[in-house]
């Protein structure tokens, strides 16, 4: 098939690529160019804005694609233009959307399901307002897909991905805390770490997209893609030590004292103050999902980290210097009936 993919030049969009050439599709790339990709001659290229509309007709304009995978669209309007260039002209859309849609639902409880999509919202605050403004846009962009499904049977996907993992990921959030366990430091969790995921692994992506190509069961439908297990940061972190060898001091810190001392929790990436799971059996039934497990993706994570890591640290690693010195002052608090290593080990 001829797939184009929109992005395709880091992680995710990566990740799919390189999944899609191995079957042997033929690719053609859409994005602005500004990060070098390494598949040479073996995919075209359209370099430009996607949110130009002119960009993504020139796409279109000598080229007819089976498939397009839209991994970087933020906004209602990229999807609109999407659906308006391609309606008619493709057999299937395949939007890569995200579980931050419902965490700006109002009163709804992990694990998320595909029908807790719908209903009211949570009212956007100073706090939440960029991660709210994420999940709101990326909620219009599926509402209308959902419209033009309804309206002219615009033959898309939705895939709800909760947050990825895996090598090459430009955010650096794995990395962070990887790098905080080999320099042999104390770690801070904060609220101890007891915030818990349903992570996935990065090629799972791919392998699902792979797999559903045209998959006309799937058309008009939203589907969550997450592991099985449900792993707590503090999960996380013990696992990645131990596969690096590695026995970490871990240090409890309440995310409201590092909100005070300016420090906050940036520095702590898979901190949230939602539990994020989602309910994937939908996916296993209708696309035949098969998670990687957390104990086999987290010792690959572990492997890569070691075999490519260049002591280059991540920009996450910055407030470094701050959190051990932190931690240097709560070993002097002195509270009656505990030592300083009780108030703040959290192991």
């Amino acid at each position: 098939m001829h797939v184009l993919v929109i992005g395709g030049s880091r992680f995710i969009g990566l990740s799919v690529v390189q999944r899609l050439l191995m079957d042997g599709h033929r690719i053609t790339l859409l994005n602005r160019g500004h990060t070098p990709d390494p598949f040479g001659a073996r995919v075209s290229r359209v370099i430009g804005d996607r949110s130009d509309p002119q960009v993504l007709q020139r796409a279109v304009a000598r080229r007819d694609f089976d498939v397009v995978v839209d991994v970087i669209a933020f906004r209602e309007e990229d999807t609109r233009t999407a659906i308006e260039k391609l309606s008619g002209r493709i057999g299937h859309f395949i939007h890569v959307s995200t579980a931050s849609v419902y965490l700006i639902r109002d009163r709804i409880l992990a694990p998320f399901r595909e029908e807790d999509f719908s209903g009211r919202l949570a009212p956007k605050t100073e706090a939440s307002g960029p991660s709210w403004t994420y999940a709101y846009h990326k909620r219009r962009c599926e509402l209308v897909l959902a419209h033009a499904w309804e309206t002219e049977q615009f033959p898309f996907t939705t895939l709800r991905l909760p947050m990825v993992v895996g090598p090459s990921d430009y955010t650096g959030r794995a990395q962070t805390y990887l790098e905080r366990l080999v320099d042999g430091g104390p770690l801070i969790l904060p609220d101890g770490g007891l915030n818990s995921w349903g992570f996935l692994w990065v090629a799972d992506v791919a392998e699902i997209v792979a797999a559903n190509l045209m998959n006309s069961n799937s058309f008009g439908r939203a589907y969550n893609l997450a592991q099985r297990e449900i792993v707590s940061l503090k999960q996380f972190v013990e696992t990645a030590g131990a596969n690096l060898g590695l026995r970490p001091t871990l240090v409890a810190v309440p995310s409201e004292w590092l909100a005070r001392l300016n420090l906050g929790t940036t520095f702590s990436p898979y901190t949230h103050d939602h539990d994020i799971v989602l309910d994937a059996s939908a996916a296993q039934r209708d696309l035949l999902f098969e998670p990687t497990p957390f104990l086999t993706w987290c010792d690959q994570l572990a492997a890569d980290f070691r075999a490519h890591w260049d002591g280059t640290p991540s920009l996450l690693y910055a407030t470094r210097p701050l959190e051990l010195r932190l931690v240097q002052e709560l070993a002097q608090l002195r509270i009656p009936g505990l030592g300083p290593a009780e108030v703040t080990a959290a192991r």
